[in-house]
């Protein structure tokens, strides 16, 4: 199983790994996080000052913020499905394609799309504020770490976010995992309170509400 790449960049890490931070099977996670945090943020970046004095044909800023939000998001989903459609194409390339099951690869996708999505959301709404410049490295240390701290501490993994994209870390593979539905519905949540949020915080802010 580990050497389809599909297995290797989406999965996650496993638990059988026993390193106090398995530095291969970790990087390997990170690499497809850090290429979609600096795609979505060029995109953003390109299209920020555009946005912003787009604001003002509306009549209203949850208006704006709705559209804003909505097409951000659906770029991340773009790239987080262009990027596991990339790696399945280079393991039907290598023949590997053999090594996964239509029900593996159908979990692995949706844990890991659930998870760029809300990883999006977050990006979205914290770009909303004078950190925006350090939103990539802010989103990319917060997988990080958070999976760092779920795997030393074991008794707060399940609520770590760093662990909720991984499927190799969930009930669905092994029976220690996170509760997989739990943490779907979760992810489900996070790009909605985000929503609202940034709603909120520009309401705030223009007055226009």
């Amino acid at each position: 199983m580990s050497e389809s790449m599909f297995i290797r960049l989406f999965a996650g890490v496993s638990s059988d790994n026993f390193d106090a931070i398995p530095l291969i099977p970790f990087g390997q996670w990170l690499l497809p996080i850090g290429i979609f945090l600096l795609t979505v943020g060029i995109y953003v970046e390109r299209n920020r000052k555009v946005e912003t004095f787009s604001l003002y044909r509306y009549e209203r800023a949850s208006d704006w913020w709705k559209r804003h939000f909505v097409k951000r998001v659906i770029f991340g989903i773009k790239i987080a499905v262009l990027l596991l459609l990339i790696v399945l194409t280079c393991d039907i390339v290598m023949g590997k394609l053999m090594l996964l099951s239509a029900e593996l690869l159908a979990k692995i996708s949706v844990l890991w799309l659930l998870h760029s999505i809300s990883m999006a959301a977050f990006f979205v709404l914290l770009d909303l504020f004078p950190i925006r410049r350090f939103v990539p490295g802010v989103l990319f240390l917060l997988e990080g770490v958070t999976f760092i701290i779920g795997s030393r501490i074991c008794a707060v993994s399940h609520v770590m976010y760093g662990m909720w994209g991984m499927y190799l870390r969930s009930s669905l593979f092994e029976a220690g995992g996170f509760p997989a539905g739990v943490i779907m519905v979760a992810e489900v949540a996070l790009p909605a309170a985000g929503f609202v949020i940034g709603r909120e915080y520009l309401k705030k802010e223009t007055d226009y509400i």
